[in-house]
């Protein structure tokens, strides 16, 4: 759904910019590029969040309040009537950035609290609003009166409940997530503090109002790249440990015992422990193939993906334009894993007739596309094949995308740096 609606979402976000900001703001230049970059970070931060985590709720949430921003910035100078005073922004807004940071660490709400704290915080301005049309005092004025009133108790509120998450939270957790919690607190306090002291037009209020909102794309744009970098981490970690495990269980054993054995006199056990050897040595070729596969080794990554197409069970056709670059070998066998697998997927699960694989350089980096004419609708889930491949790109510093539309098929694409990381 993510990639569906990315270009949408640009064009409504340039097309607010570009008409209605720019024709309420265009007498006030530092207005209009605060709060122009205000909305856009949200949007773009946003929409990278949901590509890259579309089962979490954090991304849709950061686009819809970057487009609910760019609304009220409009809003509060053509339609003062409704929007004066940032009220769309109190309704919508911030409500979404305390959902926000309530998901940031799971991608959902989760338990009583969680739930509570959320509807708390939709249901703040509906409650409000009740109060004051049950006691007839139901007006703009009124309402930014009882912001007023009522916004340090929310700024401390929102304040405690980030502070909270941040001390609750694993250490891993407090040092990925951190920035983005202090961005909202900063901003909860800085609102709370301009809606208190000052809620009319004015150039520096617009502006601080711009940079507090800007603060919260950009902690969660840093905290979602702790996170990545600590999930690389714990993937490198893993596969070691499985390597060790691999040698200390199965080729370590056989060389132990086969040590023994030659040691002996008996002629039989001598020929055991040579045949434990072959064994051995049997075990670690099977282990460091899936390292560096014969035919990488042997042919290069030319002639290890023409050997796929060879194999794989419906026709596939290579563009092969990198045979005469030399890759260092992190990028070559990634690139032979993301070939083996989109291919692999395309045959056993896409109804492809036919695949086509890409083999391109891009200045100083080199791209892999497999491209298929099945069902699409494919996505990378945690613990699945693409998953494992976009780790493996990702630590090597390179991109891994799949573009997935169901009934267009799917395109497997990953750039990867010429010089390893």
């Amino acid at each position: 759904m993510g990639d569906l609606l990315r270009w949408p979402v640009r064009a409504t976000t340039v097309a607010l910019v570009c008409g209605p900001l720019l024709a309420a703001y265009w007498t006030t230049p530092w207005e209009l590029a605060c709060l122009a970059a205000a909305g856009l970070l949200h949007t773009e931060v946003g929409l990278w969040l949901w590509r890259e985590r579309p089962a979490a709720r954090m991304g849709p949430l950061l686009v819809v309040s970057g487009l609910v921003w760019l609304l009220d910035a409009w809003g509060r100078s053509a339609l003062p009537a409704l929007c004066a005073g940032g009220l769309m922004l109190s309704v919508l807004h911030d409500p979404m950035h305390l959902h926000a940071g309530l998901v940031v660490t799971s991608g959902r709400l989760r338990g009583r609290w969680d739930r509570a704290v959320a509807a708390a915080g939709y249901a703040y301005w509906p409650v409000l609003a009740a109060a004051a049309l049950a006691a007839g005092q139901l007006s703009l004025p009124n309402l930014l009166h009882l912001r007023a009133l009522t916004y340090p108790l929310v700024g401390v509120f929102l304040a405690a409940v980030f502070l909270v998450r941040h001390r609750r939270a694993g250490r891993d957790d407090r040092h990925a997530y951190a920035p983005f919690w202090a961005a909202l607190t900063a901003n909860g306090l800085c609102t709370a503090a301009l809606s208190t002291l000052t809620y009319g037009p004015g150039h520096w209020p617009t502006v601080l109002y711009a940079l507090g909102a800007s603060l919260i794309p950009a902690g969660a744009a840093l905290s979602a790249h702790r996170a990545e970098r600590r999930r690389l981490l714990q993937a490198r970690d893993h596969e070691r440990r499985r390597v060790e495990r691999d040698v200390h269980d199965g080729v370590q054993q056989r060389l132990l015992a086969a040590a023994m054995m030659l040691r002996q006199d008996d002629p039989a056990l001598v020929a055991r422990g040579a045949a434990e050897v072959d064994n051995a040595i049997a075990d670690l070729r099977d282990l460091v193939r899936g390292m560096n596969p014969a035919a990488l080794v042997c042919h290069g990554l030319s002639g290890a993906v023409a050997a796929i197409a060879e194999r794989a069970g419906i026709p596939v056709a290579v563009d092969d334009r990198v045979g005469h670059v030399t890759l260092p070998e992190p990028v070559a066998t990634t690139a032979y894993f993301v070939t083996m697998e989109a291919v692999a997927n395309s045959a056993k699960h896409a109804r492809a007739g036919r695949v086509t694989v890409t083999l391109a350089t891009e200045g100083d980096r080199v791209a892999v596309t497999v491209h298929d004419d099945g069902i699409g609708g494919a996505q990378p889930v945690p613990g699945g094949g693409l998953h494992g491949l976009r780790e493996r790109v990702e630590s090597c510093g390179g991109t891994f995308r799949v573009s997935s539309v169901r009934g267009r098929g799917t395109a497997v694409r990953a750039v990867l740096p010429l010089v390893a990381v």
